[in-house]
């Protein structure tokens, strides 16, 4: 079953994490912090976006080893020193007061995502409703699914704004049961359905797929397996958020607030 790559990544590095103490955050210079940003703008921004989150042609600085293994600036002078021409990267000759004030914006923006489960949601209702409508209908592809006046009905007023966007980005909702966990309706599940040679096809809820076995659970609870040689028994995986999961890559900041925006309008 093909699968995205990036989803994949995020729903390990998830998985991965979600067992993780919250580390204490750490203690920063508002003023170089202030100072790095406006010189990662400057100088790094082109490449790799203002926020350091990656732009055209540069990764994401936030989880570049480099920057992750970084104490006060040393091995991230020494790297903007050295730059990388291979890679198109030209050398950076900064002061080390500066490449100090980059490294303390740098490890803020670190520390802020690692903390970000004790970060306090202040108002994510920032965009333009009208551009997430035009967004909705245009090229989101939403309307194909979903209507304002049908199964969206009232969605304004049934989750606040921060709820609402994270079902629509995370449609199955967040692992575990710990702070800001949703579930996902039983009605998304992934159903399989399988046909053995000359057999009537049974179809389930999808619980294993492996190029060995397929399980699925039926109507009444039972669990059903089989082994798999090639393409027997035919296998057909359906997901209905499968839509949600292939736009996960393809959002904006922009696309993301607007359509926030958009949705709480729905009252």
């Amino acid at each position: 079953m093909a699968r995205d790559v990036r989803w994949i990544a995020g729903i390990a590095l998830t998985l991965a994490t979600s067992a993780l103490p919250f580390a204490q955050p750490q203690p920063f210079d508002p003023a170089a912090v202030g100072r790095g940003e406006k010189l990662l703008a400057a100088q790094c921004g082109f490449c790799h976006g203002a926020n350091a989150r990656g732009g055209s042609g540069g990764p994401d600085l936030l989880r570049s080893p480099i920057v992750l293994e970084d104490e006060n600036g040393k091995e991230l002078g020494e790297f903007l020193r050295a730059g990388r021409p291979d890679k198109g990267m030209p050398r950076f000759d900064l002061a080390q007061p500066d490449v100090s004030d980059l490294s303390a914006f740098l490890q803020s923006r670190i520390d802020a995502a690692s903390n970000r489960g004790g970060y306090k949601i202040l108002d994510i209702v920032s965009g333009d409703p009208k551009a997430g409508e035009a967004y909705f209908n245009g090229a989101g592809g939403c309307k194909a699914c979903h209507s304002p006046t049908g199964d969206l009905k009232g969605i304004g007023s049934k989750y606040d704004p921060v709820a609402l966007q994270s079902r629509f980005l995370m449609p199955r909702g967040r692992r575990g049961a710990g702070r800001g966990a949703i579930a996902a309706p039983e009605s998304t599940a992934i159903t399989v359905t399988v046909t053995p040679p000359g057999g009537q096809p049974m179809t389930g809820v999808l619980v294993r797929l492996t190029d060995f076995d397929v399980t699925l659970r039926d109507p009444s609870g039972t669990t059903r397996s089989w082994l798999r040689d090639g393409d027997t028994p035919k296998v057909v995986v359906t997901d209905p958020l499968k839509p949600h999961l292939d736009l996960l890559p393809k959002w904006t900041d922009a696309d993301m607030h607007n359509m926030t925006a958009y949705l709480v309008t729905l009252k």
